[in-house]
């Protein structure tokens, strides 16, 4: 098994349906997130990538150098269609499950952390970070390249402590 690489900022997709953009200050106001990054399915599977069992991790972005990341959700308005099960985790380089633990994504809906829209553990730091998303395939039926449908929306408010004052 390996962890096939994508960086969201340089992939390309099919569908054109990426997505990495700074919320309005109105959107933010009124819903509590200030980034959105879209994943769609066609930058996760590669054709080349047929070991069952395989993960492919999306980084994101960065944070900025002090920040603390608070609310966290992602919608999955299309649900990603493959053989086998299909988990979706969110976190950092460093814990790609620090946010968001891994769930289904093969059903439409929302993924959150057990309290809700509050990430699943502390997510803040002194230094940026490399926020990224990990999709998992099933081990014995299940390959990136099986991958044929599903969007992920992965909605964060990230501050930026060192610009609040």
């Amino acid at each position: 098994m390996a962890d096939q690489a994508v960086t969201l900022s340089t992939a390309t997709s099919a569908s054109n349906n990426i997505r990495i953009a700074p919320l309005s200050a109105e959107v933010a106001g009124e819903y509590g997130f200030t980034h959105v990054f879209r994943v769609p399915f066609d930058i996760i599977n590669t054709s080349t990538w047929t070991t069952q069992g395989d993960t492919v991790t999306v980084t994101l972005g960065t944070t900025p150098a002090a920040y603390i990341i608070d609310r966290v959700a992602i919608y999955i308005p299309t649900a990603f269609a493959t053989t086998g099960t299909l988990t979706l985790s969110l976190g950092t380089s460093s814990n790609t499950a620090l946010a968001i633990a891994a769930a289904s994504c093969k059903t439409a809906g929302m993924l959150t952390a057990a309290a809700g829209c509050v990430p699943a553990n502390k997510v803040e730091g002194t230094s940026a970070a490399t926020l990224q998303c990990r999709f998992t395939t099933q081990s014995a039926t299940g390959a990136p390249s099986d991958i044929t449908a599903g969007i992920a929306e992965i909605y964060l408010r990230i501050l930026d402590v060192g610009a609040l004052i």
